[in-house]
């Protein structure tokens, strides 16, 4: 939870402000800021070796996510992960990975530099999707 803390300030940091909004760094999970290239963050089984490896499989996405499910769902298929099942949960897609619910969960969207920062987790394996512009 600390790394996905750090990884959302280093991408709010990154967030360009509009002229005159002085609230246009506050940005809320699933939104996407098109100034910014993203890259989704999943969690997965040890044993899932690469995105592509999703092909077919389940991953988990928060509520918060689903207005940019069909950037993910893009981004997922320009890797390989072709019929990735995208589900959203009453639970949190980090909960749904750890009860073995799904293959793997989308659990943050964040800057390229954020994603590089992010570190490793034991018993996990961090995957690292960007997002395509508009």
């Amino acid at each position: 939870m600390a790394a996905l803390a750090i990884a959302e300030q280093i991408t709010n940091a990154e967030t360009p402000k509009a002229p005159g909004n002085d609230r246009a760094d506050e940005t809320k999970a699933g939104d996407v800021n098109a100034s910014i290239p993203l890259v989704a963050l999943l969690l997965s089984r040890p044993d899932v070796k690469s995105v592509a490896a999703l092909k077919g499989q389940n991953v988990a996405i928060d509520k918060a996510q689903s207005a940019v499910e069909q950037d993910i769902r893009a981004a997922l298929e320009a890797v390989g992960a072709t019929d990735a099942q995208l589900s959203v949960g009453d639970r949190a897609s980090l909960d749904r990975l750890i009860s073995g619910d799904v293959q793997a969960a989308v659990v943050k969207l964040v800057s390229p530099d954020a994603a590089d920062a992010f570190p490793e987790i034991n018993g996990f394996k961090v995957l690292r999707v960007p997002l395509f512009a508009h």
